[in-house]
């Protein structure tokens, strides 16, 4: 057969072929989906050679550098040693009379996550560490495994993609966030600190596993969520979402686990414990010491922005601290009561999980980076969200949304130390968190028209 010795009609043929593919690449969800998952694969390994690797070298000096990126308090594990392990050996050589030297109570912590830290007491400080260690990866892996299951049965599928395309998906979805949350900067900072703050998330994925599979089950739901509310007071915002399933029907258990937790180890501590907490200097509340750039609360992001200064808080200072505190809440204000004037489904409850999230980062008065460790699963179901939607319709608008995430993600995995001190609004990740959040609010928003109608599926025993 004669090839056309025509330049004009083989240029021609070149540029039909390339509009069937593009056209078919738009019209054709299986490709289109299978092409967005390899544009994130690729986005999370230019993640981690940006931060882990260029990062470290000096163009200038062309001189390898390894900066501090986040300051150490020696010995390795501090709050895990002051939170978890001397407050559980006290409480044995006391007897359960008290956490710490002389009746003291020195912890942020409440009552529970001493008694619940006993098992430690078991062992020397350096062994327990490294156990406590292996149960944070752990905890970080489970995590995120709940979440792709969750991202499996309630937002991939039933929108016409292969199986295999899912399980393609949901494996994707599996190792690129856990790949990226084990590279970042703020999961070393958490293993360096041995802090728990995954314990409290995991915790908080239980209950929600239950409340997708067991949705009668208020009491356990209220357990599980409650126990990660004494770990870290901040998941007191999910009990908005067992309102939304249960009504009033959760009031008496909340009340009733609420108050046994808090007074598991006698009045006294619980006391302690509250007179703690509220406190400054060493306490959480106003005041406290723990404000710098490696803090994202709203109310240490404010002290680094704040123009006035000085050694007391200002009316600027509390004008600003409003505005940082209300923008995050409103923004999950807006998307919950779209959510809530829907009928109650699980995909409509996963939703109302991931926005408030970011609340748990953004509107405590101390939120130490390695905090940042929780976001890993509302980042898988940010993602499967963003995947069903390119799924559903091509649209320019979610390829340049989904370069933009991956620009946030860079940014949140990012050490601040690699940052200029004068970039200060992007140095502190409060702003990436907001960010995430404004896209998490987007996505849900824009799948609350009528024509996104989800139907529910509820996964093989799932019923009570």
């Amino acid at each position: 057969m004669k090839k056309s010795s025509n330049p004009d009609e083989n240029s021609q043929k070149r540029g039909q072929t390339g509009l069937s593919r593009t056209e078919n690449w738009r019209t054709d969800s299986q490709s289109r989906l299978m092409t967005m998952v390899i544009l994130l694969a690729a986005g999370f390994l230019a993640i981690f050679l940006i931060n882990n690797v260029v990062s470290h070298i000096d163009l200038t000096a062309w001189a390898y550098e390894d900066k501090e990126i986040f300051p150490h308090y020696p010995p390795v594990g501090n709050d895990f040693r002051v939170g978890y392990y001397w407050p559980a050996t006290y409480l044995v050589s006391t007897h359960f009379a008290s956490i710490g030297p002389n009746g003291s109570y020195p912890s942020n912590y409440p009552p529970l996550v001493a008694l619940t830290s006993l098992p430690y007491a078991l062992f020397d400080p350096m062994t327990a560490y490294v156990l406590h260690v292996v149960l944070l990866i752990l905890a970080n892996l489970a995590c995120i495994w709940m979440s792709v299951w969750m991202a499996r049965h309630f937002l991939l599928n039933k929108i016409g993609l292969s199986p295999l395309l899912v399980d393609v998906t949901s494996v994707f979805l599996f190792f690129g966030p856990a790949f990226y949350i084990f590279s970042s900067y703020f999961f070393v900072y958490s293993i360096e600190r041995g802090n728990t703050d995954i314990f409290a998330m995991f915790y908080c994925m239980l209950a929600l596993m239950v409340l997708i599979k067991r949705p009668r089950a208020v009491w356990l739901q209220v357990i599980l969520l409650s126990v990660a509310v004494h770990f870290k007071i901040y998941p007191i915002v999910l009990f908005a979402l067992l309102l939304f399933k249960h009504g009033k029907k959760l009031i008496l258990p909340a009340l009733a686990v609420n108050v046994a937790f808090l007074f598991v180890l006698g009045p006294k501590m619980a006391l302690a414990f509250i007179k703690s907490f509220s406190s400054g200097g060493e306490g959480v509340g106003i005041g406290n010491a723990w404000s710098n750039v490696a803090n994202h609360a709203s109310y240490s992001f404010t002290m680094g922005i704040d123009p006035s200064g000085g050694d007391t808080l200002t009316t600027t200072f509390f004008m600003i601290w409003a505005a940082t505190f209300l923008i995050p809440l409103l923004i999950w204000g807006i998307t919950a009561i779209a959510l809530v004037m829907k009928k109650y489904s699980s995909y409509n409850a996963i939703l109302f999980f991931m926005v408030s999230v970011p609340l748990m980062n953004l509107l405590p008065t101390v939120s130490m980076d390695y905090k940042l460790v929780i976001l890993g699963v509302v980042v898988v179901l940010l993602l499967a969200l963003v995947l069903r939607q390119f799924a559903q319709k091509f649209t320019w608008f979610d390829v340049i949304q989904l370069v933009l995430l991956l620009v946030v993600l860079l940014m949140l995995s990012r050490s601040y130390a690699y940052i200029d001190r004068s970039l200060v609004f992007i140095r502190n990740k409060y702003i990436w968190v907001l960010l995430l959040e404004v896209w998490m609010s987007v996505y849900i928003l824009r799948g609350q028209k009528p024509s996104a109608a989800v139907e529910e599926v509820i996964p093989p025993n799932t019923s009570d």
